[in-house]
């Protein structure tokens, strides 16, 4: 999308609800290029919104609430006083709307419909054919190369990762201990995420608040063990990024070994900026129990009241027991200054 030259940079505050259980709370809110970020009063991004993909819920009055296409439970609410914020927006989604194609005389479309349909007929089994295929030929040594790239389109919404030769260290560390023969890597970053990611190649991407704000490893290793669970394997990430692409990308990796540089960006906003409800069913406790990890630490993170994870702190295969530490205490400390360094 084209932004208009007078939009390109405003912020505003505003009142954002993530969900309709969520609490209303004071949100920064920044115009970009072509995208509504949104920041918490720490200037941590919370949320980016496609300016294409915004509507708003009550045209004309006041205070203006929008909303995702598609999700009204998720509300932004713009008062009287962010009214350059709202004629931008407004302004922005005419000119979008201008920009979409519109239908011509019926005979035209009919037309158009048919020929789609014919071609359709022709070629709708090539797009599943080349991911499969795809998919198939991708090393294990390119996955890691993709995770790789996709963490560094990620860092325009999250910083750079945090590295240093200490903490990295006991990162891999942690890594041995959860992923045994895997080759995971874990990386720590500023900004934009509150929980883990994980990428294609066993790339694991935590947010500094699991490592700054807890006293022990274990909420660490429980968010890590849970979204290993939640992705299900490699295979099955490499198929959400081939599917943020299209043909031609994937005709692209398909032929150069090559991630198109805007498949990995959109990929990793998309990533951002979903909401990811944690892991609390008992399903997950073989692999707590496998990795001797107790499973109350995360339970007790997830829910300070620990009702909606009871099952989680129950059933700790580790009550009891005394389980193998995680990190020494100097190691813990050490991997807390990450992002300081």
């Amino acid at each position: 999308m084209t932004a208009l030259k007078e939009f390109e940079k405003i912020e505003a505050t505003a009142i954002w609800r993530a969900d309709e259980n969520a609490q209303r709370r004071d949100v920064i809110v920044t115009l970009g290029d072509a995208t509504l970020t949104l920041f918490d009063m720490q200037e941590r991004v919370l949320a980016h919104w496609s300016i294409p993909a915004i509507a708003r819920a009550n045209p004309g009055e006041l205070p203006a609430v929008f909303h995702p296409d598609g999700d009204p439970n998720e509300t932004l609410e713009l008062g009287e006083d962010s009214d350059l914020m709202i004629d931008a927006i407004e302004k922005l989604r005419k000119a979008v709307e201008r920009r979409r194609p519109h239908p011509g005389r019926l005979r035209l479309t009919s037309a158009l419909v048919m020929i789609s349909a014919i071609a359709a007929l022709g070629v709708f089994w090539l797009p599943d054919a080349v991911r499969h295929q795809t998919m198939t030929a991708l090393p294990e040594v390119k996955q890691r190369e993709i995770g790789e790239q996709i963490v560094d389109a990620a860092a325009r919404f999250t910083g750079s990762a945090c590295h240093a030769v200490a903490p990295d260290r006991v990162l891999r560390k942690i890594a041995n201990r959860l992923f045994p023969g895997s080759s995971s890597t874990i990386v720590v970053v500023p900004d934009g995420l509150q929980d883990v990611i994980a990428l294609p190649g066993h790339h694991y991407v935590v947010g500094r608040a699991l490592v700054e704000d807890h006293e022990t490893p274990e909420v660490l290793a429980g968010f890590l063990i849970a979204e290993r669970i939640r992705t299900n394997g490699s295979e099955d990430l490499i198929r959400d990024v081939l599917d943020q692409g299209g043909l031609i990308d994937n005709l692209r990796l398909l032929t150069t070994g090559n991630l198109p540089e805007g498949v990995a960006a959109s990929y990793a906003e998309l990533l951002l900026s979903q909401s990811r409800t944690p892991l609390i069913g008992p399903e997950i406790l073989p692999a707590f129990s496998a990795s001797k990890i107790s499973s109350r630490p995360y339970a007790y993170a997830v829910d300070v009241t620990g009702e909606t994870t009871l099952d989680l702190i129950e059933a700790d295969p580790m009550a009891g027991r005394t389980p193998p530490a995680i990190l020494s205490d100097s190691e813990w400390v050490e991997l807390q200054g990450i992002c300081e360094k």
